[in-house]
């Protein structure tokens, strides 16, 4: 057995067996152009990588996607081996692969200087706590958005987000994620990228099942003081991630009243989120109903004197930091 990094038609025959498993509703075809996709964003050229276990006669066995994420631990700048997409074939499965494969990349990354990895688990919490993973906190909670005083929509300037508006939704970030003892160091790259996966995703579904939404508050020569990235379908809206320079979110809680002015004929949709603590509430939202997501985040150390936060109020971590 030995462990390579694919190249692209391995990793075609490892979109084979992941398909079935993550496809999400999309057809074969199009599961490949996403991958492809975020491969071709200029982020994930450079931070996203897929290794695969492979046998003596070639065959691939397990095979797993690995993320450099910049991140910032109390206060110390590095980077997380973020690790997704964990899969053994089925004629292979209960013979350890998939750990023999993440203890690889998690020591192959630990001797390139990362400070931890981390991973979602679909699959419960013991088997990554045997391989010396722990749980982090996050919040999951429902937004109700609170009517505007008057008729119809704020007096408020919202337009369709682009990519001039990047380094200050970056800016936003760095100042609203600093006291927090873990989070993500999410600069301009990083955010084109979260938003342009979710919209290949989105476009690349059955129209009009799904739809990505990034809008901006401006003020002032088109300066964004504030955004928002939503993901819409059948079920309502899941706030992606969003920002504001105001301190008390005002500006944030008066996009989501101008997005629901848009139909007023219709339901307010539920809307879900992954809700930093240290992330102000505006005054127009209420968040309520709040829960452990579906999908659970653990970490584990890899550099020495790295302590993780005992709950959620140290961790600052948007929807879009899923990987």
């Amino acid at each position: 057995m030995r462990v390579v990094l694919a190249d692209d038609p391995l990793i075609e025959r490892v979109l084979d067996d992941t398909y079935p498993v993550w496809h999400e509703g999309l057809t074969r075809d199009a599961y490949s152009k996403w991958s492809r996709g975020q491969l071709r964003t200029p982020w994930g050229r450079e931070h996203l990588q897929r290794f695969v276990l492979v046998d003596d006669a070639g065959a691939h066995v397990a095979s797993l996607k690995r993320y450099r994420h910049p991140v910032r631990v109390d206060g110390r700048d590095g980077w997380m081996c973020g690790i997704g997409a964990v899969l053994t074939v089925p004629d292979h499965r209960g013979a350890g692969h998939a750990a023999r494969l993440v203890e690889h990349v998690v020591e192959q990354s630990r001797r390139e200087g990362a400070l931890l990895a981390g991973l979602f688990s679909e699959i419960g919490t013991a088997y990554y706590e045997r391989l010396g993973f722990s749980v982090m906190a996050l919040d999951e909670v429902s937004v109700h958005v609170s009517p505007s005083r008057r008729a119809g929509s704020p007096a408020m300037l919202v337009r369709a987000g682009d990519d001039r508006d990047m380094p200050l939704l970056a800016a936003m970030h760095a100042v609203r994620a600093k006291e927090a003892r873990f989070a993500m160091r999410r600069d301009t790259p990083l955010i084109h990228y979260a938003i342009a996966k979710k919209r290949l995703f989105a476009g690349l579904s059955t129209p009009g099942t799904r739809q990505l939404e990034f809008f901006v508050a401006e003020e002032g020569h088109a300066v964004a003081v504030a955004y928002v990235v939503l993901s819409q379908n059948q079920y309502g809206w899941t706030l992606e991630e969003a920002g504001d320079r105001d301190p008390a979110g005002a500006r944030l809680g008066a996009i989501f009243q101008v997005l629901l002015a848009r139909e007023p004929s219709l339901r307010d949709p539920v809307i879900r989120a992954w809700w930093p603590r240290g992330f102000p509430t505006p005054p127009q939202l209420t968040l309520a109903n709040r829960c452990d997501p579906k999908d659970v985040f653990m970490v584990r150390p890899l550099a020495g004197g790295i302590e993780l936060p005992p709950g959620p109020e140290g961790v600052f971590w948007w929807r879009s930091d899923y990987f």
